[in-house]
């Protein structure tokens, strides 16, 4: 799935943990929504197979629910309706879509999950953008079949009708967040108190790992290099962090750069300097949503939002060639001593 950069790219974690007493702490990996999972907890070797086999019809769930590469999944349903009727959704799928517009809102537009059009558009290389760089009109045209706001929810019958027919959504930017909340939501209802939850880079955390140690995360320092190295590290005890970046997700054309990250409000690329945010909130799907629409609102503006809403949030950005953190305070009671 893929939503505001092409091809979509979160910023992974090193998740700092250390398992050395397997009788307690079990492991369990797999694969789901292009990338992979783990799940670290304390769980009985009786459990395991069963809460294994919860994790996996969960994930495949999600991903008939809200995959943009599976042709006959809710959302791809949704897509390719063309009438004026409103279209009944899933539980699950109906909480993610009030998410996105709670968001949309709340950032005025910055977090989108109709920007599909523009994002194919505008999802090419260096060496295509001479021929195929859009004209004014063309973004506006696109422009004009996107925004939350073109859509009509109808809250008591769980529906959504479109105002434009052509208008397509992509929950790639919350759903992983989403998926996270539903593993830890497994694990709570076999009252499993100590566990730590990935998928794709986002995490979340409860309780303690052995020896009554914190769960530790580092958050990944942007670079160009393949060689990965920690910015800082987080205590993360019964909450969850989400990273969005787009370091790698960017060309150069006659000295500009060009991010492949969209700004759904104007049609183009970003044009500020930040590079990777990262938010910590007790739900991973609001983390995950969050940290995708910082990464368009930019470091100043995204920093004043945060703070008059409480959020915790830590940036990166590359300012004259040199990289500047900030960590608000919010975020800086997390980081590890």
């Amino acid at each position: 799935m893929s939503l505001y950069k092409f091809p979509f790219s979160l910023l992974l974690f090193s998740v700092l943990v250390s398992c050395s007493n397997e009788s307690d702490y079990k492991k369990i990996l797999g694969s789901t929504m292009g990338t992979s999972y783990s799940v670290i907890a304390k769980i009985d070797q009786q459990s395991i197979n069963a809460i294994h086999q919860e994790i996996e019809t969960e994930l495949a769930d999600i991903n008939q629910l809200m995959s943009t590469y599976i042709s006959d999944s809710e959302i791809n349903r949704f897509n390719r309706s063309n009438d004026n009727n409103c279209f009944k959704f899933s539980d699950k799928t109906w909480a993610v879509l009030l998410a996105s517009r709670q968001v949309y809102q709340e950032t005025n537009g910055a977090f989108d999950i109709t920007v599909g059009p523009l994002i194919s558009r505008w999802g090419f290389s260096v060496e295509e953008y001479e021929q195929k760089v859009p004209s004014q009109s063309e973004v506006e045209y696109l422009l004009s079949q996107v925004g939350t706001d073109k859509l009509v929810f109808n809250e008591i019958e769980q529906c959504i009708r479109k105002t434009i027919p052509s208008m397509t959504i992509n929950l790639s930017a919350i759903a992983k967040g989403f998926a996270v909340d539903q593993l830890t939501n497994i694990l709570n209802q076999h009252q499993i108190s100590n566990y730590l939850v990935e998928i794709g880079g986002e995490v979340k955390a409860k309780g303690l790992k052995n020896y009554n140690q914190n769960w530790k995360v580092a958050v990944e320092n942007p670079s160009d290099s393949l060689q990965k190295s920690q910015s800082t590290v987080v205590n993360l005890r019964n909450s969850s962090i989400a990273t969005s970046g787009d370091y790698r997700n960017y060309f150069e054309y006659k000295g500009k750069r060009f991010s492949h990250t969209i700004n759904p409000k104007t049609g183009y690329s970003v044009e500020h300097n930040l590079t990777s945010v990262s938010v910590i909130h007790p739900s991973n799907m609001m983390a995950d949503a969050y940290a995708t629409a910082f990464n368009v609102m930019g470091a100043s503006e995204s920093h004043l939002f945060a703070d008059n809403n409480n959020l915790a949030i830590y940036s990166i950005s590359f300012v004259q060639n040199e990289s500047k953190v900030i960590a608000n305070k919010q975020f800086q009671a997390y980081i590890s001593q």
